[in-house]
This record gives structure tokens, sequence and C-alpha cells, in this order.
């Protein structure tokens, strides 16, 4: 699976919160100035901000596939584990079987050489020393073949288990990695909004909070009917909660956890990432878009994906610190959603 992820560009110098001054507002531009006279616009600092968000989004979507990962190979080690246990409780029954043979010949006489042979050493190795020699009955030829078998399959179970459990611990490692780097650059984003104004805040920040034009629309919507009627009227619900990596409900998402459950609330089950619901969706066009489709942002595989609703008008879970809101795809709206179109698919 691939967790590549694409990053905009850093656009102006690492910041430090103690070190950076408002020192004025021109027309548009704010200096944003450390110890050395260095300036930043507003129009630089809206694209710094755009770029610590979409990586800290990327980067969580590389954490939900990390987690997909440790789970799915969790599935696998617990079947293994229970096959393991089976071959072992396999391997304990034939051999109690097979003392309590040695025991009723003890108790008639004695222990016969291919019983004492096959109890001391390993059934493997007996078999081979008497494969050309006729000095097995049937009974117990089949008992030894048996525990050579069940041994040589509970070996390759265990080798696999370890090797699953070693690529759990990759994943998990690569999760934890991915989750640290999206609270990184959440934390640069914040850094950066904190140093400006209230009304450069205004500008720069591309929907956050609930109490603003993004967690509220009262626009004409067009009437959506079937399963992607449930799906968007889900979406419509999650308005104003918060966005979390790795977030896939009840309360707290993140993009494609919304699409995700979205479309599990109408019965319809879909991969786990945007980067996974564009490749195993069927992709369409933007004239054929219908509610309920989904749009996909941020590069090629995609970082980011919301579900339409209709009329231009998308619902989404933008990055970590924002919350699920409305946003457009008409570049006029006060909704603009500002992030380049990777594509659309249907569901």
């Amino acid at each position: 699976m691939s967790t590549t992820t694409h990053r905009a560009p850093k656009l102006v110098t690492p910041r430090k919160a103690t070190a950076l001054a408002v020192v004025g507002l021109s027309a548009g531009t704010v200096a944003l100035i450390p110890s050395s006279s260095q300036a930043e616009t507003l129009s630089q600092a809206k694209a710094q901000y755009t770029a610590d968000q979409s990586a800290a989004e990327a980067a969580g979507q590389t954490y939900d596939q990390q987690e997909q990962a440790y789970a799915q190979l969790q599935q696998k080690i617990d079947a293994i584990q229970g096959e393991i246990a089976q071959q072992n409780q396999q391997i304990s029954t034939l051999n109690v079987t097979i003392g309590n043979q040695a025991a009723e010949q003890y108790r008639n006489g004695g222990i016969s050489s291919d019983l004492e042979l096959a109890l001391s050493a390993s059934p493997s190795t007996y078999l081979d020393k008497v494969a050309s020699q006729n000095e097995l009955t049937s009974q117990e030829a089949m008992q030894l073949k048996s525990i050579a078998a069940d041994q040589a399959e509970l070996k390759q179970e265990q080798a696999l288990a370890a090797t699953l459990v070693q690529q759990q611990q990759a994943a998990l490692s690569k999760a934890k990695s991915a989750l640290a780097e999206s609270n990184a650059e959440t934390a640069n984003a914040k850094e950066l909004v904190d140093s400006l104004t209230p009304v450069e805040q205004e500008e720069v920040s591309l929907g956050s909070g609930t109490d603003g034009i993004w967690t509220h629309y009262s626009g004409q919507l067009p009437t959506v009917t079937g399963r992607a009627a449930i799906a968007v009227a889900y979406a419509e619900s999650k308005v104003g909660d918060i966005y979390v990596v790795g977030g896939n409900g009840p309360n707290e998402f993140d993009c494609s956890g919304l699409t995700q459950q979205a479309w599990l609330a109408a019965g319809i089950s879909i991969p786990r990432t945007s980067e996974e619901q564009f490749a195993a969706l069927p992709q369409i066009s933007y004239s054929e878009l219908q509610p309920g489709d989904l749009v996909y942002f941020r590069g090629d595989p995609p970082g980011h994906v919301a579900i339409y609703i209709g009329d231009g008008m998308i619902i989404q879970a933008t990055h970590p610190g924002a919350y699920v809101e409305w946003a457009s795809l008409n570049p006029s709206s006060v909704y603009y959603v500002n992030m380049e179109v990777t594509g659309y698919t249907s569901v």
C-alpha cells in the first residue's frame, strides 16, 4: 500500500512564536518580523497556512492507512494463533494416544521396538529410518505421519506469525510517526495564525470554529433520493463535529472517515482513506456529479476527500483543529473551498 503524501513547499522561514510580532497592516500586507527585518505578506501567510494544513491532513491519511494495516495484520495474527493452538492440541492428542498404546503393550509384556523408538525420537526422523523397512504397524505409521505433518505445519505457522508481528510493529511505528508529523504541521499552522491580528486571522483561516458561516448554510439544495439521501443527511448531521486524525465517528472525523461513515449509514461500505476511495470507486466528470458523490483534492493520489451535496456545495472535514463544515466548489462563493480538485467519483 502506498503511503506517499504530497506536501506543498514551505513558502516562508520557520516561525518562533516568541520572536514574532505583528507590526503593521497596509493594503492587505502584514509584516511579521523576528529580530531581523524580514517581511511576510498576507498572501504568503495564507499559502503557508494552507501548506501546513495540507501536510497535516496528508500525514493524517497516512496514519489512517497504517492504522488499518495494523488492524488487518492483527486479524491474521489472531487466525494464525488459533491454528497454532489447534495444531498443538492435535499433536498432544496423538502423543497421548501413542503413550496409551505403549502403556498397554507394557502391561501385556513390554513395549514394541517401534513405539519405543517413536517415543524417544522425533517422528519425522524415525519415519526416515524405517521408511525402507516394514517395521511399523499400519496404525502406528499413520499416527507418526500425522504428528510429523502437524509439527511441520506448526513450524511454518509459527514463522508466519513472527513475520506478521514484525509487519504489525512496523505499521504501528509508521502510524505513530505520521500522527506526530500531523500534530507538528497543525502546530505550525496554529503558530502562524496566532501571530496574526484578528482581522488577518479571519482572512487566513479557511473555515474554523463552530460560530462562523462554515457551519451554517441556508441556501437551496436539490432534493436527494435513495441511499444517497441517507449519506447526504448523515454528513449534514455531522456539521460542527470536530476533526480528529483517524476519526471515523460518531462525533469526530477526518475527511475520509466522514465520507466512509456517511455511506456506511446508507448501507454501502467503501474503503477507509481518500487514496483508497479514489482508486476503488468509479471516476466521473464534474458534469456528472450527483449528491452523495465524492470530490477529491490535494494531489494525485488525493490527500483530501469531501461529499458532494448539490448546487456546487460539499461537506468536508478539513484538517486538525477544524470542524466538519460546508464549503463550495464555486470560486465566487463565500464558502469557496480554495483547494485544487483532483477528481470525482460516484459511489
